[in-house]
Parts: C-alpha cells; sequence; structure tokens
C-alpha cells in the first residue's frame, strides 16, 4: 500500500500532504503522517460480521467464530476456482479488525499453514484440510492496517507501518500447536517498514519502505536473530523481490527488483534493478519508466526470470480505466526494458501479484483472486477468478489484498480487508457453457426453448445427469433437466409459467470431478433476467435527450448544492462522464461541476434534492414494469457510506408515496456505474392514471461525496394474449431499436364489428398505414424497405387511416368488418375468414427508407 496517497477524480490529482510540517524543516514530509491519509482508510467499510464458510463442515455446525456453517460459496462469482473454506475477522480472533497481507508455511511434516495479517495481529492457521482450517494462535502487534509477512526455515518474520521493527515468530514446533514471539528487532533508522523480502536462496531479509527508507538488509544465518548488515535508500522502495541467480551471466549475483520511486514513491515512479550482492555497495542496474506511471506498488518475476510483471495502485480510475499490469523484459537485468501491458476489462484497482506453475495470481482488490495463464508471457490470458467483493468493482481500495499461491497441495490463499482469509482450489476448467444466442427478454407463458451448447474442455468430463436450467419466477428455484440434442448442443426448455411474471434463470453443468460450469459465469449471484409475456408494449420510454415533463428540485428540499439538473455531465470520480443512452448525451445528474474541476465539485451538500417525473397514465396497462437506469455513489470524502438514495412512487399524483428502493448506505451500488433497476408496478401501488415517481439524493450530518444520475426511464408493459389474434412472421429491428407488433382490442366476431389495431413499438413521429390479406408471405426487403413483407397476395391498403406514431411510437387503425380494402374493391368479411395485417412504416436506417411490423393474424367468428 501507498504512502499517503488520497482519492483522485478524472486524473486530477490531490495529494493532500500536511503543509505545515515543511515548515518544521523536515525533507519528507510524507512520512511523517504515515498513512493518516491513505486511501484505504478514507475507503474503510466495517468488516463483513458473522461467520464465513468450510466444506468439510456439516452445514448448519457451529464454526470457531460461533456462527452456523452456511453454504457462502454461492455468494461469490467464481470460475475456475472452488472455495473450501472462509473464515471471517472474527472467526480470526478479533471481529473489529481489518485484514491485510497473506503468507503461507509448511512445516517439515507437510502440513499447511497460512499466515494472515490483520490491524492487529498475526494469525496462524492450519489449512492442511483445506476445508476444515484450525487456528492455532495470534501474535499481537502493533495497531497498523499495514502488516506484511514471510517465512524463511522455521521462522515467520512481520513487519508493519506500526513500528516495532521485526518481529521474529517460531514456527518449529508448530504442529503441536504451539507459536510464539521469540524476538523483536529494532532499531537501524525507523522501527516502521512497508513490507518484508526474503531471498531463500541467499538467506537475507529485506526490509522495505518505512519512513522514507529503501532497503535494509538483515542475514538471516542465525533465523532467530537477523543482523543488520547494509542498505540501499537512494530511492524509497515500496515493494520488492530479490532472487540469486544460479545460472547465465548473473550466477552467483544477488538482484532486488524494486517497485521504487523518489519522494515516497510519489516522483520518478518505475521499476529499478539493483545488484544487492554486496551488501555495502548496492549497484543500480537499470531504472524503468512505463506508460501512464502514478504509484509504483508491486510486482513479480516469471518464473524464468525474464519477465517482471508491476501493478501500478494509483492508475486505476485516473490514468486508465482497467486493471491493467506492466511487463518488463528482465532477460538481462541490467538492460531491463518496458515491453507492454495488458488488462482483463475490470475496473478494479490491482494491489499483489506472484507468479506459480505457469500462471500469473493477482489479488486485484474489488474484483477479488484473477488467474492469468502465462503460455505467452507478453499475453497473459484470465483464465480463473474468484471475485470476494461482488458488491462492487470500482477502483477503490476494498476487497482482496493479497494471496499466496505456492502451497505443494496446490491450494492458494488470500487475505480480504473486510471478508478475512479466503481458502481454495484453482483447477484448469473442465467445462464450458453458452447460450447459442443472446437470452431472450420475452419468453412465451406456453413454454419457450433455448439452445445451448457444452463443451468438454478436458475430453470425458461431463457428468451427463447435470445439465439443468435453473428458474425462478419468485417462488423459489426450479430445476429442469436440459434436452441433448447430442454432441455437445443442448436444449432447454420452460415449462408454462404465469404470465406477466419477471423471471431469473441460468444454466448450469457439473463435471465428474465435481467442477460446476455455468451460463452467465458467477450463476447463481449472476443470472439472466427476462419476462413472461406474449408482447412487450413500450408505453413510455424518456431518455433525458429533452425534458419530457420531469422537474428538478422539489418543495422541501434543502441541498445547496448538487441540485438535480439535466445535460451533459462533466465526470468525477464520483459522478459520470457519459450519460448511458448509446446515442445520446444526456441525463439527469445532481449538480454540474466546471470543467478541470475537482471531485466534490458541486456534488449534493446540505441536506436533500429531489428529481420528479410527470405524471404518468398506467391505468389502461395490463402489468406495467418501471425500469430505469441509475448511478450513485456515495463512498468518498470525509463520511463515507454514510447516505442513501431513495426511489419512491405514488399512485395519486404525489400526496403519498411507497418506497421502491434504497440504495446505501453501503454496499451494492454506492461505488458509481450505471446500474438498471426494474420492478412491477402493481407489486407495490395499484396502477392509476396519477402515476408519479421521484428520485431523492442526500448528503445529511457529515459532509461526503455525494453524487447521483438518472436516464433511461421506461414504462413497459406486458401483454397476455389479446384473444383475438396472434402474431406471426419475423419482423427486423426499427430505427427506435424495437420490433414493431400489433396488439388487437375488441372482438373478432364479425356481427360485433368492433375489431380495432393498434401498431406499438415504432420509431416515434413517422408515418405509416395498415395492409392486410387474406394470404401470408415472407419477402425480405421489398422495394428496399429495410423490412420484412408478410402478407401475400390480393394486398388491401389503408391508405384513408394513414397515421403518425408520435411520441409513444403507436398508430391505430378501426376495422371495419363490411369493407376490407382489396385490390379490386372492398369486401365483407365472413365468420370462418382469417385476413393477415401488417403495418408499413417511413423509417431511417440510417437513410430515408421503411419498415413492417411483424404480421397479425386474425379467424373471425
Amino acid at each position: 500500500m501507498t504512502a499517503s496517497p488520497t482519492h483522485r477524480s478524472s486524473g486530477r490529482t490531490a495529494l493532500r500532504y500536511s503543509l505545515a510540517l515543511t515548515g518544521l524543516g523536515l525533507t519528507f514530509a510524507a512520512s511523517a503522517v504515515a498513512h493518516e491519509d491513505d486511501p484505504k482508510i478514507l475507503d474503510r467499510k466495517p468488516p463483513v460480521a458473522g461467520s464465513g464458510f468450510q466444506a468439510g463442515v456439516p452445514m448448519g455446525a457451529l464454526l470457531p467464530g460461533g456462527g452456523a456453517n452456511t453454504a457462502a460459496s454461492s455468494g461469490f462469482p467464481a470460475s475456475g476456482v472452488q472455495l473450501e473454506s472462509w473464515l471471517t475477522l472474527g472467526d480470526l480472533g478479533n471481529g473489529n479488525d481489518n485484514g491485510n497481507d497473506c503468507w503461507g508455511y509448511v512445516s517439515p511434516s507437510g502440513r499447511e499453514y497460512a499466515l494472515m495479517g490483520t490491524t492487529s495481529a498475526t494469525v496462524v492457521v492450519e489449512i492442511t484440510n483445506p476445508g476444515a482450517p484450525v487456528v492455532i494462535q495470534r501474535i499481537p502487534g502493533p495497531s497498523s492496517t499495514w502488516r506484511d509477512i514471510k517465512t524463511y526455515q522455521d521462522r515467520a518474520y512481520t513487519v508493519s507501518e506500526g513500528g516495532n521493527g521485526i518481529q521474529v515468530i517460531n514456527l518449529s514446533n508448530v504442529d503441536n500447536g504451539v507459536v510464539s514471539l521469540e524476538t523483536t528487532i529494532t532499531g537501524n533508522g525507523t522501527d516502521a517498514s512497508h513490507n518484508v523480502a526474503i531471498d531463500e536462496d541467499s538467506g537475507f531479509l529485506y526490509r522495505s519502505g518505512g519512513g522514507s527508507n529503501g532497503l535494509r538488509i538483515y542475514s538471516l544465518a542465525n533465523p532467530g536473530n537477523p543482523v543488520f548488515v547494509g542498505q540501499w535508500n537512494t530511492r524509497y522502495v515500496h515493494d520488492v523481490q530479490v532472487v540469486t541467480y544460479t545460472t547465465g551471466a548473473f550466477a552467483g549475483r544477488e538482484i532486488a527488483y524494486c517497485c521504487a520511486g523518489l519522494n515516497g514513491g510519489f516522483q520518478d515512479t518505475g521499476l529499478t534493478v539493483v545488484d544487492v550482492t554486496n551488501k555495502a555497495n548496492p549497484v543500480v542496474l537499470s531504472q524503468i519508466a512505463y506508460p501512464s506511471r502514478e504509484y509504483s506498488h508491486q510486482g513479480w518475476l516469471s518464473e524464468d526470470r525474464t519477465r517482471f510483471y508491476l501493478g501500478d495502485e494509483l492508475d486505476e480510475g485516473n490514468s486508465v480505466s482497467l486493471t491493467t499490469t506492466h511487463i518488463f523484459d528482465v532477460s538481462d537485468p541490467a538492460n531491463a526494458t518496458y515491453i507492454g501491458q495488458f488488462d482483463n476489462g475490470d475496473p478494479a484497482i490491482g494491489h499483489n501479484m506472484y507468479s506459480h506453475d505457469g500462471k500469473l495470481f493477482q489479488a486485484n482488490y474489488t474484483s477479488g483472486l484473477r488467474v492469468f495463464d502465462l503460455a505467452n508471457l507478453d499475453n497473459p490470458t484470465e483464465m480463473a477468478y474468484f471475485d470476494t467483493a461482488p458488491t462492487s468493482t470500482s477502483a477503490s481500495f476494498n476487497g482482496l489484498w493479497s494471496c499466496y499461491p505456492y502451497f505443494p497441495s496446490g491450494v492458494v490463499i488470500g487475505s480480504d480487508i473486510e471478508s478475512g482469509l479466503f481458502v481454495w482450489t484453482v483447477e484448469e476448467p473442465e467445462l464450458e457453457v453458452q447460450l447459442v444466442a443472446a437470452a431472450p427478454e420475452l419468453i412465451d407463458p406456453s413454454g419457450a426453448s433455448v439452445d445451448v451448447t457444452i463443451t468438454e474442455l478436458l475430453p470425458g468430463a461431463l457428468d451427463p445427469s447435470s445439465p439443468v436450467l435453473v428458474y425462478d419466477i419468485g417462488a423459489g428455484a426450479t430445476s429442469v433437466a436440459l434436452a441433448s440434442n447430442g454432441g455437445t448442443s443442448y436444449t432447454a426448455n420452460f415449462p408454462a409459467l404465469p404470465c406477466g411474471t419477471a423471471v431469473n434463470w441460468y444454466i448450469q453443468a457439473g463435471s465428474m470431478s465435481g467442477q460446476t460450469a455455468t451460463a452467465p459465469e458467477g450463476a447463481p449471484t449472476t443470472t439472466f433476467a427476462g419476462l413472461i409475456g406474449d408482447q412487450l408494449i413500450v408505453a413510455r420510454s424518456d431518455d433525458m435527450e429533452t425534458t419530457a415533463g420531469w422537474v428538478g428540485g422539489a418543495a422541501g428540499d434543502t441541498a445547496t448544492t448538487g441540485i438535480w439538473t439535466r445535460g451533459n455531465p462533466i465526470g468525477t470520480g464520483a459522478q459520470p462522464e457519459d450519460d448511458h443512452t448509446p446515442s445520446g448525451t444526456s441525463c439527469w445528474f445532481t449538480g454540474q461541476g466546471g470543467a478541470g474541476g475537482g471531485l466534490g465539485d458541486n456534488d449534493v451538500d446540505g441536506g436533500t434534492t429531489t428529481l420528479l417525473t410527470p405524471v404518468i397514465d398506467m391505468a389502461s396497462l395490463d402489468a406495467p414494469i418501471v425500469s430505469y437506469f441509475r448511478w450513485y455513489s456515495n463512498d468518498q470524502g470525509g463520511a463515507p457510506n454514510a447516505d442513501v438514495f431513495r426511489v419512491e412512487i405514488s399512485n395519486n399524483g404525489g400526496s403519498s408515496w411507497t418506497l421502491v428502493e434504497q440504495v446505501g448506505p453501503s454496499g451494492a451500488g454506492t461505488s458509481g456505474g450505471w446500474i438498471e433497476h426494474s420492478f412491477e408496478v402493481s407489486s407495490l401501488v395499484t396502477p392509476t392514471s396519477q402515476m408519479r415517481m421521484r428520485f431523492i439524493a442526500s448528503d445529511l450530518g457529515t459532509g461526503s461525496i455525494v453524487e447521483a444520475a438518472i436516464d433511461d426511464f421506461k414504462v413497459t408493459d406486458i401483454a397476455c394474449g389479446d384473444g383475438i389474434g396472434s402474431l406471426y412472421c419475423d419482423a427486423n429491428q426499427n430505427s427506435a431499436g424495437r420490433v414493431g407488433l400489433i396488439i388487437g382490442s375488441g372482438s373478432n366476431v364479425v356481427a360485433n364489428n368492433n375489431l380495432s389495431l393498434l401498431a406499438i413499438d415504432l420509431p416515434p413521429n413517422v408515418n405509416g398505414y395498415f395492409v392486410v390479406s387474406p394470404n401470408q408471405a415472407f419477402v425480405q426487403n421489398p422495394a428496399g424497405s429495410q423490412g420484412n413483407l408478410c402478407v401475400g397476395s390480393s394486398t388491401g391498403r389503408y391508405i384513408n387511416q394513414i397515421g403518425n406514431s408520435g411520441l409513444f411510437g403507436e398508430i391505430p387503425v378501426v376495422i371495419d368488418a363490411t369493407s376490407i380494402p382489396q385490390p379490386t374493391g372492398a369486401i365483407a368479411v365472413a365468420p370462418g375468414d382469417t385476413l393477415n395485417f401488417q403495418l408499413w412504416h417511413r423509417d431511417a436506417n440510417p437513410g430515408v427508407t421503411s419498415n413492417f411490423t411483424r404480421g397479425y393474424s386474425v379467424t373471425f367468428q
């Protein structure tokens, strides 16, 4: 962790050093304030309460922390990583601690132990049975957010930013449950250290950082009594890997790969390669910078020592937007060069990484453990992951701090700041599950089919009885076996389900060895979402490019800044840079700061601010669903995660309100990002003609950074069969991004003569008219149209009822059963006759052209 950086927004740095210290003649002011302003403190969240999970303990049995064992593994998105156990900070002996670093130890008998640092102690945990870990001992140390641990022979060495030098922990009798603090080595400058490294081949220990220090070097000739032998302080060293070469031009020489810089690492940051063979006279071999550098944090060599992988802790969210790892060619340490970088598409901050067995294991804060295949050293590809912080992937200092992959058993451990110790097995994926096409948004109430492929990445791996569809309509998960089509092809068949309901679903398959693969990845935490119905009718769609009756600010608001406004937002570290609509620029958001402004420019301060929709008529809708994209950030500033974002609905124009959702004060959705939320209106209130919603952001009590935004508000109705006609024939998407449909009202009884048709989901403000034929057809792009003609010969046209789709994209027509237009003149329809209708309309895709709705077939009675 870095010396004392704070939050920064949109690349605008704000390092809050204490200027008063310069008046005291201190040349390194940052070290004097230690880590008081560090983002790890500013982003602090409370530790996870209760007990974790142990695969080797019966479900419901009590765990050491006093809680019952639960199937906690289902709460963490993962692929290729199996959770064996999870010990919370409470399970580790102090539920008020936070976690930090971890390392491992293997006793001469082969038993394996996790060593985890917490705020107050170093905790020794036996993980020989990874599914039933046992806490052996806590070795107290100075209170500190930063604690680092390494091992040599039968000793562990712990350092911290809290001081107390080097704690030497004796592990020689750990198999008998005895662990003791043997001695403490102080002196040689400040007793604080940021990190510790050990070259097990040479038997030397290296303290890095602590104040303005670079490397302080100790001999471990007597492992129980480290002896100071030299130092290198030309640069501040945040972290280091030290190795002794046994072959090649550098055989017999000891080389330190330092993540280092000047002024606490903030200036001229980069990779410094130092020959430390002569402890009295270390020599710099290479000094290499890299693009978009902010703060060189930690790195590790490839196993062949030709590449060094480096993570910069302050670039994500500032100079880069994705978790970035830099690659250096160090095949010649005296001429190291920068050769490139890679990312995995996540925005989380990269922290600690280690290479082993052809893989690179990274602890990347809010995205958890990430495992990369190093078959191509210059282009690693992600092969497995386990997200320990599933509620956020933002560039914040929460989640997984470190990992350790070197146990002979193949077990990997990880230390999480809020959640504690994780114990995993990492396996090569044996199966891959994929949908053949995109997940359907609308699922037929009478049943629907989804095509799936299940690929054996390891031949013979699939358990043939395992592939299932798992769906939930709110009454609990139900499994349906997939139908095998031969080879890798399967079909998921939904049964008949109640129209007008929402469904969450996923596909799952298992291997003979017990691995599970799902689509989407991360299920059941992440699922596909759909609606059960015959048609989706968009009753209202606001992309916020116009005001459209929305109002920012309401009576009773008290906020002094950050009042709701509509426009193109100027992004900060808390506010969006872009709206959500792909083709738009505007949204509603809380306060516009100035160009080049800071994180808190015009954020919500001093109270509440309210955004109101216009009054919306939902009385005529069968099963209205409201959806919107929201942005909310409250996890930065002086009082993070202290405020909430409320969304409410009224069915009487605003006289009374019902809560739709409350976001915060902590957890999912409080770190920014566009997130969609939808709900069935009738599950909260009775739909009326006087529906209204409001969105309330607030900053109450101690001031903090609060920003909110709303975009792409939509009211959708699920049509559950009109009992008159049926849709047929595929249609192409129109320029509004929708497929035009027809719904009927009245009846199909000839004698009643009261049939009306309504074309919906059209582009707004286009002209069109209905066509009719007793025959069906399928003609693609007739006469240059962008659509499909679905009516056949003897086509009549309702030229006398040309309509405009207006704001809501709808055109009606009244069907006179006594006068159906035909090329030869109007005819009357008789009971038993079938007529097929379609709407032709103007469109732009992108140039001026035309399009068609789906066909609609009516058999008259």
